[in-house]
């Protein structure tokens, strides 16, 4: 009598397996995958934060300093206003200083030159016709026909033009500028002339 034991379900799982097989080794990709989703993911994602972090608008901080700044500037700003506008109406308000127009001197009286006065014209040098020559020169500076002759008696060793009346100073000054003399002199001692003009 054969002990042959009815099939079973482990008799059916054995079928379907090669008989002798060692359990089949694992696969490579296995062990090396878990390395390839770091090498790639995780540089992945380093690169995509690092993106977001720099592409984040920041405008809206900057902006919003200055417009701070200006605010509290301009919040300064007008009371300083206010308190000059009633410093400039003060001002304003001040009655300006009239100034009165500088009174200008009223010119000296220029010395009256009196072209109508007595000349005698005295040559005391020895050149003839020196005084002729003189009185025509005096004729032409506007002065009336001056009388010549001969210096007798006169001590003076220079050209001279003498007056006697002190208000003739400016005739005899004229009659010097005219015939080129510059020593001029008032004296009580000409005879009848006004003006003497002594040649040396």
């Amino acid at each position: 009598m054969s002990s042959v034991n009815p099939r079973d379900e482990f008799d059916v799982a054995g079928e379907d397996m090669p008989v002798g097989m060692h359990r089949p080794q694992p696969s490579k990709w296995k062990s090396v995958w878990p390395f390839l989703v770091i090498l790639i993911i995780v540089p992945l994602l380093a690169w995509g934060a690092s993106s977001l972090l720099t592409n984040r608008p920041t405008s809206s901080n900057t902006t919003a300093t200055p417009t701070g700044q200006s605010e509290a500037q301009s919040a300064q700003s007008a009371p300083e206003t206010t308190q000059s506008a009633p410093a400039e109406q003060a001002e304003s308000a001040r009655p300006e200083p009239v100034t009165e127009p500088e009174s200008t001197p009223a010119p000296a009286n220029d010395p009256i030159v009196d072209t109508n006065v007595k000349i005698s014209v005295l040559n005391g040098t020895g050149q003839n016709g020196l005084a002729a020559r003189t009185a025509e020169e005096l004729t032409a500076a506007g002065f009336a026909g001056a009388a010549t002759g001969n210096a007798t008696g006169w001590t003076t060793e220079v050209s001279t033009v003498y007056y006697q009346d002190p208000n003739l100073e400016a005739s005899a000054r004229a009659v010097g500028e005219a015939v080129g003399i510059t020593n001029v002199q008032q004296s009580n001692n000409i005879g009848d002339s006004d003006i003497v003009v002594l040649l040396r």
